[in-house]
């Protein structure tokens, strides 16, 4: 059996000298005394070292990283993942990354600054049409290929798609629509479906397109008192792209 990416973390760390210490607390031994440190501490001064200073394989390399956001879940990890991963063409690298996200946004509550990343970066621009197809698209277009849908109604699959359904805003609407229109024929995404569209209004970098939009939402069922549905069928029925092209059409 592999050895857990947060194992490997933890044996990368325990060779430079940082050990546990209780919840969120570290402990640095160097020749001049022990240190303690916070996870942030750890994963400024170590997420860096792990990725392009260590001797092992790429692809344990960003394993090994993946263990430090698991025992940390500090930002700097993914900071610093990411731009590995954008320095490398190889495809093991790659799908190793994607691999590593899938499984962490299959848990019921999933590191709060994985998800942030992904929103501000992977999801953006150029590279959201792969991210969003590495984590659910090509997962979903498989499964209505196949007459599966019904799949993503449970378990660790229905919880990746959720999450990535949930941050999807500034994914661009060519890259997403299919999937949304998908994740609506299974009504316990009909919530995650929701946020998405309500995300890819008001983002600044958010993208829909009004028409395709409307339509996906009034196929949603969702209780009549959820908070931003009233607001959201209104400005898409007006047209609208997104909040910041004109703020005060969403309280009219």
């Amino acid at each position: 059996m592999r050895t857990s990416d947060a194992d490997l973390a933890l044996q990368w760390l325990a060779e430079v000298g940082i050990t546990p210490f209780g919840s969120g607390r570290w402990l640095d031994s160097e020749p001049s005394g022990v240190t303690e440190m916070s996870n942030d501490d750890v994963a400024f001064a170590c997420a860096y070292g792990m990725l392009y200073d260590d001797e092992s394989g790429v692809v344990q390399r960003v394993q090994t990283a993946l263990g430090l956001l698991d025992l940390t879940g500090a930002f700097d990890v993914m900071t610093h993942l990411n731009a590995y991963v954008c320095d490398h063409d190889d495809p093991a690298v790659i799908e190793a990354f994607w691999a590593g996200c899938r499984t962490r946004l299959e848990a019921a509550d999933p590191i709060e600054h994985l998800r942030l990343s992904l929103r501000t970066c992977w999801f953006l621009g150029s590279t959201s049409e792969a991210a969003f197809a590495a984590l659910l698209g090509d997962d979903v277009r498989r499964l209505a290929t196949n007459g599966r849908l019904p799949e993503l109604a449970y378990g660790p699959l229905h919880r990746r798609a959720r999450h990535a359904l949930e941050d999807s805003g500034t994914v661009r609407w060519a890259n997403k629509h299919d999937i949304l229109r998908a994740a609506a024929t299974v009504v316990e995404l009909h919530p995650a479906v929701f946020r998405g569209l309500l995300a890819g209004y008001h983002e600044v970098y958010g993208d829909l397109q009004p028409a395709q939009a409307l339509t996906l939402l009034e196929h949603l069922r969702l209780p009549a008192d959820t908070e931003g549905l009233t607001q959201l069928r209104t400005v898409l029925r007006k047209g609208a792209n997104n909040h910041y092209d004109d703020p005060a059409l969403w309280n009219t």
